[in-house]
């Protein structure tokens, strides 16, 4: 039987290098996935794995189950890494490494090869002690995990956010509705998640908001600040101060590339249940690179300090800690 190796395809260049080096080991069987970034071809993607030599190209598109399973977990746990970064790459990576060992049961591979680093094989073997990983190193290479709905790497510049001044003279309002921790609406719009993601990472990335050192993530960051703030005004004192320490634990495990750690489904459920009761409206003005938070309808703020300005040195919601620009 002739051997099958599944190859994590992200197009660009360093692609056919990549794919010229496995076909000495077997059939390739490329899989490309859609993370929801919005400027995928996955028709290009296609014929430029079947030019490169792939015996077969899976195209797989996981935008509805990355919205609905890994960035509303990421969102109702308030992840950002050192209290200001959301994940990006971290998050796609347990959904990336599930779709390569779907893709090699399926086709009975006995290997995976990716340009992921260490923090996917990690993942891969965690699922699939069984198979062979095998890491490719090849320049210019871009995993899809580094464009997703959630964010995106800058590698090539800022494409989600504007520079802060370039809107500075109309600034934007916008109400984000949940429902027990879930945005519903956006100024009254019914919307998905991955729709509320998207809209609010145009109309802020409009302004600057949500653009860091080396990941632009918009919809993310505005997304977690409405969220952080209708927290504290919906839960319990006692629950609120208990579940930031879980929020902690949440994204240090998912960062650490531990998604499929025991301990995480736990997390998971404390935080879905700490939601019954995050439900409301958060008003942001979007203005000069940053989020502020301008009121909650029907709810009476408290006292003055609430601006957050995604990708600053500033953390969320007044705090007056400054921290690393890194994001993950």
């Amino acid at each position: 039987m002739t051997r099958r190796v599944v190859f994590a395809y992200p197009g660009g260049h360093g692609s056919s290098a990549a794919l010229n080096l496995l076909k000495g080991q077997g059939e390739v069987v490329a899989v490309a996935v859609d993370f929801g970034s919005g400027d995928a071809d996955l028709c290009a993607l296609r014929r430029q794995a079947t030019a490169g030599g792939a015996a077969e190209t899976v195209v797989v598109d996981v935008r509805e189950e990355f919205a609905n399973g890994y960035c509303l977990l990421a969102l109702q746990a308030n992840a950002l890494i050192v209290d200001r970064n959301p994940l990006v790459k971290a998050l796609a990576r347990p959904l990336l490494a599930s779709q390569l060992v779907a893709t090699a049961r399926d086709r009975n591979a006995s290997a995976v090869a990716h340009g992921g680093g260490d923090a996917l094989s990690s993942l891969l073997s965690a699922l699939a002690p069984d198979l062979e990983i095998i890491e490719l190193e090849v320049p210019g290479q871009e995993l899809s995990t580094s464009r997703t709905l959630w964010g995106r790497a800058v590698t090539s510049g800022y494409r989600c956010t504007e520079d802060a001044v370039v809107n500075f003279g109309s600034p934007d309002e916008v109400v984000v509705t949940f429902d027990q921790g879930v945005p519903v609406a956006v100024d009254g719009e019914t919307v998905s998640v991955a729709e509320a993601v998207q809209r609010l990472g145009h109309r802020a990335g409009a302004h600057g908001a949500g653009r860091f050192e080396d990941y632009d993530a918009p919809g993310a960051a505005v997304l977690v600040a409405a969220h952080q703030e209708l927290e504290t005004v919906t839960l319990d004192r006692d629950l609120a101060r208990f579940k930031q320490g879980i929020d902690r634990r949440w994204a240090e495990l998912v960062h650490d590339g531990l998604w499929f750690s025991p301990l995480r489904e736990p997390l998971d459920a404390f935080v879905r249940q700490a939601q019954e009761r995050v439900t409301g409206e958060v008003r942001l003005v979007l203005h000069a690179g940053s989020a502020t938070v301008a009121g909650l309808p029907g709810r009476r703020l408290r006292p003055v300090g609430r601006r957050y300005r995604p990708g600053t040195g500033q953390t969320p919601l007044g705090s007056t800690q400054h921290l690393s620009t890194q994001a993950s």
